[in-house]
């Protein structure tokens, strides 16, 4: 009895020293200082979770043979926006980037079916993931339900990237107008030699390995459009950088194709695999190995990459509309980004 006491002594103490906040006082993280000694707060969401995952559609249409972006105004500031809306429980983002097309922008027409980028937007106390869709406008209504509640404007698509809102909207419109091929060249993440007895064929990745796969499938959500394909190594360090990676791209994982000769295959050898691509495969990505890896981007690129660190992402365009066709003097860098540069 007397222990119990004095814990429900204790207890008070406690409570008089750190009185408890009421139900209805609102939940907050604890205060940071940034660079100016000013007291910070961290995010927080006032609004259900499923509300900061978004869809917009990107509606284009050619004119006097130039590409134009609809865009429309926002309700609160009037900035030119990107139609976009709640992804709803039980809708996909596709059917939701067609919905707000309409709703917002009074337009129909033909959605892609894969995304073609995403960025994100500070709104209700936290940050929403917005997925982008291309969407070629076939219809057009001159009365549609906000039509009352926004100005739409087709804008030419340089003139889009500029005064679109918010920034990483106008890296999304710039990719929309690509008709060049796109390959992305991803050396698996760091692997492990602890255990002696396993092939070189089935090293795993270590835990920095995974974790750098994690910051690298991140960078290229943010980077690049969801790929056609993905093609791997079926050595264990490569089809586990590949899995991450898919996983952040929203690429199913049963529709990597691992392939036996990218495992020992010479840079020649994967020249010639992407020379034989599927011609519907317009954005490839390849997991593969090194010397093998920073031979091909030499190859194409010359000395702009010297070396492609474990987890390094080289992405090129080429100016060419069949695979065949690919070779460096159509080759440019869109990006090159290894996990060192993005932690620094």
């Amino acid at each position: 009895m007397q222990a119990l006491m004095r814990i429900l002594f204790f207890l008070i103490g406690l409570q008089k020293k750190y009185p408890m906040t009421t139900a209805t006082t609102m939940f907050t993280f604890p205060s940071t200082r940034g660079l100016n000694g000013a007291m910070k707060r961290h995010p927080v969401n006032t609004k259900p979770e499923y509300w900061y995952h978004q869809s917009a559609a990107a509606p284009v249409r050619t004119a006097k043979g130039k590409t134009e972006v609809l865009l429309v105004t926002s309700l609160r500031s009037g900035r030119w926006i990107l139609p976009k809306g709640i992804l709803e429980p039980g809708k996909t983002p596709q059917e939701t980037a067609v919905v707000e097309a309409w709703e917002e922008a009074g337009v129909q027409g033909t959605l892609a079916p894969h995304r073609l980028g995403f960025f994100t937007n500070k709104k209700w106390g936290g940050v929403c993931t917005v997925e982008v869709f291309r969407l070629d406008v076939t219809q057009s209504s001159d009365i549609w339900p906000e039509s009352d509640k926004r100005k739409r404007q087709w804008f030419a698509l340089e003139h889009a990237v500029n005064v679109v809102h918010p920034d990483g909207a106008a890296l999304v419109l710039k990719k929309i107008d690509m008709s060049c091929l796109i390959l992305t060249l991803v050396r698996h993440a760091k692997s492990s030699h602890d255990d002696t007895t396993l092939q070189d064929f089935d090293r795993p990745l270590t835990e920095r390995g995974i974790q750098d796969a994690h910051w690298m499938g991140a960078e290229l959500r943010r980077s690049i459009a969801q790929p056609d394909s993905i093609v791997s190594s079926p050595a264990c360090r490569a089809k586990e950088t590949a899995v991450i990676i898919a996983d952040f791209l929203d690429f199913p994982r049963n529709n990597i194709d691992a392939i036996p000769l990218i495992y020992n295959a010479t840079s020649k050898e994967l020249l010639e695999l992407i020379k034989n691509l599927p011609e519907d495969n317009r954005n490839v990505l390849l997991v593969g190995h090194n010397p093998w890896l920073t031979d091909l981007a030499v190859y194409f690129l010359g000395s702009a990459i010297e070396h492609l660190p474990t987890c390094g992402i080289v992405q090129l365009a080429f100016n060419v509309q069949h695979w065949k066709d690919v070779s460096p003097s159509q080759a440019s860098l869109l990006l090159y980004e290894y996990p060192k540069k993005i932690k620094a």
